[in-house]
């Protein structure tokens, strides 16, 4: 009784263990011989670590598991007895634990492949004009971690920085506006969402601009003219730096450890920025 439950037993592993070298399209079911088989050149191996593969052994173990009765599993050549079923039963299972965790980590490295594939695209797949469709076609070409704040969705542009005009120009390409801020509510969210990310002392671009007329303020996402404020004491000043430039854009910077608030700047500095979608 005690062989014939052995032999269910490997019927019943050999339904789930690939063999070695087998591929996730070529996998089969082995035999009871065959996995057998690969257990003792396992065990061969250990023996002469210089064997890699039956052709390169001069001498292959024949398999003839036949006799299971007599506590052991009798090999053509006397390699039964002694250690007996649990021995085999052990080696059978870890083989087919370690197959297993091969899998696992490889479904895994597809999986994560996968992820990636979504957040970057090559820039030879841009499209201009009527190619790029309706709008709503042209948002779903892209998979960008947007976090919804109220009736709008925000991007953090933290992995570059760019100037006001290249900022303006990434997230256009990408479908969406550089932010505006049309309400105190719509400030705390942004302010509340960039702290929690750990960038409260960074430097963050917004639509807002003055290039148009000095002093009058609108946003370049939706032409409308800035209402809300929220500046820093004194400004905007329209400071004027060494080389001419003046100050005519918009950045949400913690100048004095008083939360994110408004600051008009350089369009030419460059720093994290944020876009928006409805």
């Amino acid at each position: 009784m005690k062989g014939i439950r052995f032999c269910l037993f490997l019927i019943l592993l050999s339904l789930a263990t690939p063999l070695d070298g087998q591929t996730g399209r070529e996998l089969r079911n082995p035999s009871p011989k065959e996995l057998i088989a690969q257990l003792l050149l396992r065990r061969a191996q250990k023996i002469r670590p210089g064997l890699s593969s039956p052709t390169e052994s001069p001498v292959t173990p024949s398999v003839d598991p036949v006799e299971v009765e007599g506590g052991g599993v009798g090999v053509g050549g006397g390699a039964g007895g002694g250690g007996g079923i649990g021995s085999v039963v052990e080696e059978v299972v870890q083989l087919q634990q370690q197959q297993q965790q091969q899998q696992q980590q490889e479904q895994q490295q597809h999986r994560q492949a996968d992820v990636f594939s979504n957040f970057f695209v090559e820039q030879d797949e841009a499209c201009t004009g009527a190619s790029c469709g309706t709008n709503e076609e042209f948002k779903e070409r892209w998979s960008m971690p947007l976090m919804r704040l109220g009736n709008k969705r925000y991007y953090l542009g933290i992995f570059f920085k760019a100037n006001w005009y290249k900022a303006l120009q990434y997230c256009r390409f990408h479908g969406m506006h550089l932010a505006s801020i049309e309400s105190l509510r719509e400030n705390t969210r942004i302010e509340n969402y960039i702290k929690e990310a750990g960038l409260g002392h960074e430097h963050f671009w917004t639509s807002g601009t003055d290039q148009g007329e000095e002093g009058s303020f609108f946003w370049m996402s939706n032409g409308q003219p800035v209402t809300y404020t929220n500046w820093n004491a004194g400004e905007p000043n329209n400071f004027q730096y060494e080389n001419g430039e003046m100050e005519h854009c918009l950045e949400l910077w913690n100048r004095d450890g008083k939360g994110l608030k408004w600051n008009d700047s350089p369009c030419s500095f460059e720093t994290f920025f944020i876009c928006e979608v409805q």
